[in-house]
């Protein structure tokens, strides 16, 4: 099929009868060789009035194609001027047959016209007629001409310049010279005059943006740029195609404006609203770590200023700096709060330290890693320092200096308690097998009790599990063996001859089989080991669940923390261990669900004591212990008949609980001995409370749900928007806890035709304050000029969405309704 049949077809679709004029008498033979089903061809031969009798009285169903070998007569001399006005008139000049191919009426030839290299391809003509909307006035099909030429889909003047921009930074002229080629560059740049007020006798997109980047920035010089200007840059850091074309610019922007001096000078509350430069952030987190390093700013002050960059666009980029920031003054001013703690007894001591004392352990942990998440970064340098000086000196060791007071009034090492783990079984397994409950019982080797308490608190915002946070403490020394022996049902413990490893009423008790053996034989009920990953690697169907009905109670064991610390070479690791346990023990949890397990406890065998940087030599003590020794450990010794000095703890097995003869020293305070080869700073074996508490946390899943999020509110005064400016403010309804969650929203300003006619507002509620102001955010939304032109008197909407968790869709959680009233006068700088 010919162009022109092909033109007549679609014209047929829409009409009844189109009249034809060849005005050269060129096309006689494509009219006689047109043939389409149900359509009667005349050719025009002095027989208008028949034809007209023949159209309106004889056919008037009949459609019909009407043929002139001349060119259209005068308007007064045309007897079929009726008809054609009321029907269609074909044309067959090259912008006539391009718009009949798009379907444009004839009135756009001037059009086609201005503009013809654009329609000389059919490529281009085709994208176009893609684009084409019933209606479509001149403005409309020369933005989709835009849209072509630039390479993009969304037909927006914004989306125009990001990609225009995305193009001069990779240094692609192509765009300017297709603009200039197809003759739309003084229309494009029309539009950025009108609606920008972008004044240039020689416009360019990098000098329009230098003016854009200028006018948003906290620090900049006034310009003439309408409001508009700061939400071009807003839709630029949202749209997905074009976000790391925003940074290269704003890298380029910023050493063309001398951003960096600019910032130089800046006070710290002046860079916090910025959200354009990647400096202002380095300048932030500069002057927050000097302020941190100084003590010259309280916790609370640092969380505000993290708060208010953590939606920012470069937070992410910047988020391990901040949070080992945040950390870092956290356990700052933990310290000098509760350094100079002196617990009275061991009871207390442990009381402290399991209600809130380990919060400083947690901290030091977090800044670490966080401060490695960053490479080290040196910027950080200068707060690492400080941090390690106010952990191991202020605290570590100021706290067990303390603590050994204690200890060293003790004559035996408690065991009558039911926290004491070597009652684990009997105090916390045997009640709920007895009440023919299946039970899983997780042991995390070295997984101490601030490593519990996180894991704690992430399971309670896991929905559907119930849980509750407790403690054990560990037998001396607090080593592997004896910690793992402890755990299991035993009447008795001693060390095998000659050796620090440990028997269960006779029985080894050291690996799995040894394990699962005693379990087997001293439970009770139908009771195995397994370690971890062989549970994981099970299909949670049919295997896993076969595996599972077997038995009425299952100890698990697992062992990262400790092979990490424990080895020289990757001790340094260690709290990247403790973050990866944390994850696996929660998908762990998750998996023994899925094979029918509902009731879980989460336990050690030891603690530990760790710390980054390389220790001192005062760190060590060159103990003049004598005997014979079995076994020595950087932070224990074992054998029989040991002397030894005022630098250690020294315990016969019997005090400890250890049915067999020997003797014990432990190094007192947080002192490592030497010994060759092991490393030194993750350590245990010893009495510091770091080492003898760890956690026991019951878990049980249930049908319930057990978790919600915050609500978020707005304050409404007004349905009515009378400015460019729309301030609300938003409510978090209660505060975040261990059970309500917080909620993450983006907010805009919407039209019924889903066109976004503000910036974007991206907030994470998850305050914890009781005091209702204390909860609240205020965002000022800049709309856009057609907010007071195209959509005026129009209702439109402040949606505000959340993400659906594991994809990137978003959905509507709330939405309040307004109507636009704003003078035309608002769309004024002056």
């Amino acid at each position: 099929m010919n162009k022109i049949t092909e033109a007549l077809r679609r014209q047929f679709e829409k009409h009844r009868i189109v009249f034809w004029y060849d005005e050269r008498n060129e096309l006689r033979e494509a009219f006689e060789a047109f043939d389409l089903a149900g359509i009667e061809k005349i050719a025009v031969k002095n027989n208008e009035f028949a034809i007209k009798y023949l159209v309106t009285r004889q056919s008037p169903g009949q459609q019909f194609l009407i043929y002139f070998a001349y060119p259209r007569p005068a308007d007064e001399q045309n007897w079929l001027l009726d008809l054609e006005l009321a029907h269609y008139l074909f044309h067959t000049d090259q912008e006539a047959m391009f718009l009949q191919e798009l379907g444009l009426d004839y009135h756009y030839k001037a059009l086609i016209e201005e503009h013809s290299l654009f329609f000389q391809a059919k490529e281009r003509r085709q994208k176009l007629r893609d684009f084409l909307g019933e209606g479509d006035q001149q403005t409309a099909i020369r933005y989709k001409m835009l849209a072509i030429t630039l390479g993009v889909e969304n037909i927006s003047l914004e989306t125009f310049i990001h990609a225009h921009a995305a193009a001069w930074l990779d240094g692609n002229a192509r765009p300017d010279k297709d603009l200039e080629r197809y003759r739309l560059e003084d229309f494009y740049w029309a539009e950025i005059r009108r609606k920008y007020n972008y004044q240039s006798r020689q416009p360019s997109i990098y000098d329009f943006l230098l003016e854009v980047f200028n006018a948003s920035f906290t620090l900049g010089s006034p310009t003439n740029l309408t409001k508009d200007s700061r939400l071009l840059l807003s839709l630029w850091k949202d749209t997905f195609q074009f976000r790391e074309y925003f940074k290269k610019m704003s890298g380029k922007v910023a050493a063309d404006l001398q951003i960096e001096q600019k910032l130089n000078s800046a006070a710290i509350d002046e860079i916090i609203p910025d959200d354009l430069f990647e400096l202002a952030e380095k300048k932030v987190i500069y002057v927050l770590v000097h302020l941190v390093s100084a003590e010259g700013i309280s916790a609370d002050k640092v969380a505000a200023y993290v708060k208010a960059r953590e939606n920012k666009f470069w937070y992410a980029g910047f988020e391990a700096m901040y949070q080992a920031i945040g950390f870092g003054a956290q356990l700052i001013a933990f310290t000098r709060k509760y350094a100079a703690t002196a617990p009275s007894s061991f009871a207390e001591g442990v009381r402290q330290y399991t209600r809130e004392l380990f919060e400083a352990d947690l901290l030091y942990r977090k800044f670490i890693w966080n401060y490695r998440r960053t490479n080290q970064n040196k910027i950080l340098a200068e707060l690492a320092e400080k941090v390690e000086k106010v952990y191991g000196n202020d605290w570590l060791l100021v706290f067990n200096d303390n603590w050994q007071r204690v200890v060293d009034r003790l004559e035996e090492w408690p065991l009558e308690y039911g926290t004491a783990q070597r009652n684990f079984f009997n105090v916390h397994v045997k009640p709920v097998v007895d009440k023919k409950l299946r039970l899983f019982v997780i042991i995390s080797d070295a997984f101490r009790y601030e490593c519990g308490v996180e894991l704690y608190r992430r399971l309670l915002t896991e929905n559907r599990y119930e849980a509750s946070m407790e403690h054990l403490i560990s037998g001396l020394p607090s080593y592997t063996q004896l910690g793992m022996a402890s755990l299991l049902p035993n009447r008795t413990l001693a060390l095998q001859e000659d050796s620090d490893l440990v028997l269960a009423d006779g029985q080894p008790s050291g690996g799995i089989a040894a394990r699962a053996k005693i379990l087997e034989q001293q439970a009770g009920v139908r009771a195995t080991a397994i370690q971890a990953e062989d549970l994981m690697r099970m299909n949670s169907g049919k295997e896993g669940r076969d595996f599972v009905k077997q038995y009425d109670l299952i100890y698990i064991y697992h062992n990262r923390i400790d092979k990490t610390g424990d080895d020289k070479t990757s001790e340094e690791k260690v709290f990247d261990a403790v973050e990866d346990e944390l994850v696996f023990l929660v998908e762990l949890m998750k998996k023994i669900n899925n094979m029918n397990g509902y009731n879980m406890l989460v336990t050690a065998d030891h603690g530990f004591i760790y710390q980054d940087s390389a220790l001192e030599e005062s760190d060590f003590v060159a103990t003049g212990y004598e005997g014979k020794v079995v076994k020595a450990n950087r932070r224990f010794v074992l054998g029989h008949d040991l002397k030894t000095d005022q630098t250690t703890k020294a315990f016969r097995t019997a005090a400890l609980g250890i049915a067999s003869e020997g003797d014990v020293l432990i190094p007192k305070s947080i002192n490592r001995l030497r010994v060759k080869g092991a490393g030194s700073r993750f350590v245990h074996g010893g009495a510091s409370l770091q080492e003898v508490i760890v956690p026991l946390i019951k878990i049980n899943k249930t049908r319930q749900n057990t978790t919600s999020q915050v609500d978020i509110e707005i304050i409404k005064s007004t349905d009515r928007i009378t400015t460019n400016i729309l301030a609300v403010s938003f409510i978090q309804s209660q505060p975040v806890s261990e059970q309500v969650l917080p909620r993450a929203i983006r907010a805009v300003v919407r039209a019924d035709d889903e066109e976004n006619l503000s910036d974007v507002f991206k907030y994470n509620f998850n305050f914890g304050e009781e005091m209702d102001r204390q909860r609240e955010v205020k965002h000022r939304f800049i709309l856009d000029q057609r907010a007071s032109g195209k959509y005026k008197n129009q209702r439109v909407r402040l949606v505000l969405e959340e993400q659906i968790e594991g994809s990137s869709k978003w959905r509507i959680y709330d939405q309040h309704y307004y109507t636009l009233n704003i003078s035309f006068t608002n769309d004024f700088d002056l």
